[in-house]
């Protein structure tokens, strides 16, 4: 079947196959409030885990639909260049029309295996700038201050029709407005504001819910959010964040999506950039849950970086691993990570292990301590971009992945996370007091992590790494597991000369036993810092801290992570 009316009717089941995403997308996502309120954290989890799934059933239902339509002339180009036109002109009004295209590249993609992008079936670049609708909802509301900070914040909480479940609002309002009074007296000078812009929705992860705007007065906008949590006790209001480092680590890579209702994405996007802009466009995207637009993104930005003069791919800092070949490009702190052909000893893994791992860690609550990946397959790459040596590395490392086309480098599969800095060079470098705080925070990550059920597996300092702001990541995830698979165990004490002096093991070891008690010898070098981090956290070295996490594991209690420091908070006790 071919001609104007298959491709017609192959458009129209994108179209409609994108429109039920969208629906069961925000049909998901609107559960969140409801389960804010009723404290039903375990429901909003999987929630999440659900949500994360619908893009690909959408996709893979429209394919096989495609497929059957088009029979023979699946791959026919002019056929997919009439779809993509009457397709374009589908959504042209959309307000979601950008996420839109995105979700009509995931089906070409796999009809044609696209190696690079064929501007002809795909969008390369927006054919509509969903920033410039001028019709559609607004995203934001506005609260005009009227003489009394006090006053702002209470018509803020009082919008939000939550009544009934307020713990204290009158205070939660006097309390924010003093920070807020404090934050423009002490950076502005000044004691009031014209107006509070808020987007209109709020955004639930975890057992928070954040409240995102900005404050509007003489000089640049000032970013505020306020952090609500909901105890035995109600809702109230936990902290007020008014700077854009703050907002940066709520919206950071390395947390579960944001569950938030939205009408327009670009529009709320281009708002969060304004109190964010050192965040590039395709995080945010990601931040909102929409996260496959987030990597259409990222190509994006990638492409752009590359028409730079001198572009050039380096390897990145930190030691190679033995699983992953990773190289960066400096003016993008983004690293690009390849799994090696052949893992050297003691790795038992395999690339699909390996994988897997990295699907586990795009499913489950990651804490603020897992860096985000975006998986890319078919990545064609100007091969004057990479230097001689490191193109021979990627070629001895990972010919099955990487090869050579004329002036193409294509690399068939490859992982991107955002770029940080590896601990051990962090540590070296860094001034006394940010060492101190992120060899602290080392160990929080690992006890943080091991909360939300992950076993680190492969706790050396180097898998570990300091974001801008100096938290500490994990990054290496090759060896992650589940904490309840693991088997915590003492090390037995040798009762004979000869196990005392065997170079290896005498005693049997299971496939998911962990002795506790081996860690000390390598996660801390000797030094001022090792004395700190042994003080702070010598309890990851025996057996009873893990197994006290797995029994909260068995319990079913859900960790409690809060994305912002003590002295930000309200309520204390």
């Amino acid at each position: 079947m071919n001609g104007n009316g298959s491709a017609e009717r192959v458009a129209t089941a994108i179209h409609e196959a994108f429109d039920a995403y969208q629906t069961r997308f925000r049909a998901i996502t609107r559960r969140a409030a409801e389960r804010f309120l009723r404290q039903e954290w375990r429901e909003a989890h999987r929630d999440a885990a659900e949500r994360l799934g619908v893009y690909k059933t959408h996709v893979e239902t429209v394919l096989a639909d495609v497929r059957a339509m088009l029979d023979d002339c699946v791959t026919d180009v002019p056929t997919w260049e009439q779809i993509k036109l009457m397709h374009g002109a589908l959504i042209a009004d959309r307000e979601d029309c950008e996420i839109a295209e995105s979700f009509f590249n995931s089906v070409t993609r796999r009809i044609f295996t696209t190696v690079g992008v064929n501007p002809l079936v795909e969008y390369v670049f927006p054919d509509a700038d969903p920033g410039e609708l001028e019709d559609g909802p607004p995203v934001t509301r506005r609260y005009t201050w009227r003489g009394d900070s006090a006053d702002v914040v209470r018509r803020v909480l009082r919008d939000l029709s939550w009544d009934s479940t307020w713990r204290d609002l009158e205070r939660d309002a006097s309390l924010a407005a003093a920070c807020i009074d404090a934050e423009l007296r002490t950076t502005r000078g000044l004691t009031e504001f014209d107006a509070l812009e808020l987007l209109d929705a709020p955004f639930f992860r975890n057992k928070g819910a954040y409240l995102v705007g900005r404050i509007l007065c003489d000089g640049a906008p000032l970013p505020i959010l306020l952090p609500l949590l909901h105890d035995e006790r109600g809702v109230h209001v936990d902290g007020v964040l008014l700077t854009e480092n703050e907002a940066s680590i709520v919206f950071g890579f390395s947390w579960s999506y944001f569950q938030v209702e939205i009408a327009r994405p670009r529009a709320v996007v281009d708002f969060l950039h304004s109190i964010m802009p050192l965040k590039r466009i395709d995080e945010l995207y990601t931040a909102i849950g929409y996260n496959k637009h987030g990597k259409t993104e990222l190509y994006r930005t990638l492409v752009a970086h590359l028409r730079a003069p001198g572009a050039r791919f380096e390897f990145a800092p930190g030691d190679q691993g033995l699983v992953m070949s990773v190289f960066t490009l400096p003016s993008l702190n983004v690293v690009f990570k390849i799994i090696k052909d052949c893992f050297g000893p003691p790795k038992r893994t395999t690339r699909r292990m390996v994988m897997e791992k990295y699907q586990l860690v795009f499913v489950r609550d990651r804490v603020g301590r897992l860096a985000d990946a975006q998986e890319f397959e078919h990545l064609d790459l100007p091969r004057a971009c990479f230097s001689t040596a490191l193109l021979d590395h990627l070629l001895e490392v990972a010919a099955s992945t990487v090869r050579i086309e004329g002036e193409h480098v294509i690399v068939r599969h490859v992982y991107t996370e955002r770029r940080v800095t590896p601990l051990p060079i962090f540590l070296r470098d860094a001034a006394p007091e940010a060492a101190h705080n992120a060899v602290l925070d080392y160990g929080t990550a690992i006890k943080d992590l091991a909360a939300a059920n992950i076993f680190t597996g492969d706790m050396l300092m180097k898998n570990f790494g300091a974001s801008r702001h100096g938290r500490v990541i994990f990054y290496d995830y090759d060896e992650l597991s589940l904490l309840t698979d693991c088997v915590f165990r003492h090390l037995p004490e040798a009762t004979t000369p000869e196990q005392e002096m065997a170079a290896e093991p005498w005693y049997y070891v299971g496939e998911n036993d962990v002795f506790p008690e081996e860690f000390e010898a390598f996660m801390v070098p000797p030094g001022a810092l090792r004395e700190l981090f042994l003080e702070q956290h010598g309890d990851l070295f025996t057996v009873e801290f893990w197994q006290r996490m797995q029994e909260q594991q068995r319990r079913g209690d859900m960790p409690d992570v809060i994305p912002y420091p003590e002295s930000r908070r309200l309520h204390r006790g």
